[in-house]
C-alpha cells in the first residue's frame, strides 16, 4: 500500500511537471498589483503566458514600458512567428537592429517584429520608454499583421490631435476604432506621454479580444 501511495505521488508530480505554461502562469500572481485598475487584465495575459513580469513577483504596473518589453508583449500576445518565411541563413538580430545584441532576452522578439513587418527603427534603443504614439502604432501593425478587418468611416475627433506625429495619425485613429485605446475626458490621447507597463498591457488585452473575435 506505501508503495502504491509512493507511485501515486510521483505519478502527480510528474503531471505537475508536465502543466502547461497557462497552468503555471495561472498558480502565479503578482504582489503589487493592489488597487491597479488594470490589474484582472494583467493577470488574465499572464495566465496565457502572453505577458511577464520584471521579475518573479512584480509586474511594476507604474513603471514606463521599454522598448524590449512592448515589442516582446505584442509578438506574443499576437502570436506573430517566422513560420512560411524562407531565409538563407538563420536570421539574427544584429543583422537588422544596430542595438539589440544576438544573445539578448528579447533578440528573438525584434526578429520576429521586423519579418512581420510591425515598422520598428533599426536603430530603436531597447532600452528606451516607448510613448503612448509609439506603442499603438507597433500594437497596431501586429493586430493587422494578423488579418484585415472593416471599419465604419466615422471621424474621431482628438483634441490633441496636432501633437500626433503624422506617421501615426492613422494608426491611431484605427486603434480607438478597434477600441484597443480610448480618450480620455476631455477627449486627449496624450500621443508623446510615456505609456505605462499597466496601460499596454491593457492595450494588449483589448487587442486580444478584439483579434479573437474576429477570427
Amino acid at each position: 500500500m506505501k508503495k502504491m501511495l509512493q507511485g501515486a505521488v510521483m505519478i502527480a508530480a510528474l503531471i505537475g511537471l508536465a502543466a502547461s505554461p497557462s497552468q503555471i502562469y495561472a498558480d502565479h500572481s503578482f504582489k503589487d498589483l493592489t488597487g491597479i485598475q488594470e490589474k484582472e487584465k494583467i493577470e488574465s495575459l499572464h495566465s496565457r503566458g502572453m505577458i511577464q513580469g520584471v521579475n518573479g513577483d512584480e509586474f511594476q504596473p507604474k513603471a514606463g514600458l521599454t522598448a524590449s518589453q512592448g515589442v516582446t508583449m505584442i509578438v506574443k500576445s499576437m502570436k506573430l512567428n517566422l513560420d512560411g518565411i524562407a531565409f538563407i541563413k538563420k536570421p539574427e538580430a544584429k543583422d537588422v537592429f544596430t542595438r539589440v545584441d544576438n544573445d539578448a532576452w528579447y533578440a528573438e522578439p525584434f526578429i520576429v517584429a521586423h519579418y512581420n513587418e510591425l515598422d520598428v527603427p533599426a536603430n530603436i534603443d531597447p532600452g528606451h520608454t516607448l510613448t503612448r504614439e509609439e506603442f499603438i502604432y507597433y500594437l497596431v501593425a501586429g493586430i493587422e499583421r494578423i488579418g484585415a478587418y472593416p471599419l465604419p468611416k466615422i471621424y474621431i475627433q482628438i483634441s490633441d490631435e496636432a501633437n500626433i506625429n503624422p506617421s501615426y495619425q492613422g494608426t491611431i485613429e484605427r486603434a480607438l476604432l478597434y477600441k484597443v485605446t480610448a480618450l480620455d475626458p476631455e477627449g486627449n490621447i496624450h500621443p508623446k506621454g510615456p505609456i505605462s507597463r499597466a496601460e499596454a498591457a491593457a492595450m494588449v488585452y483589448d487587442a486580444v479580444v478584439f483579434v479573437e473575435s474576429h477570427q
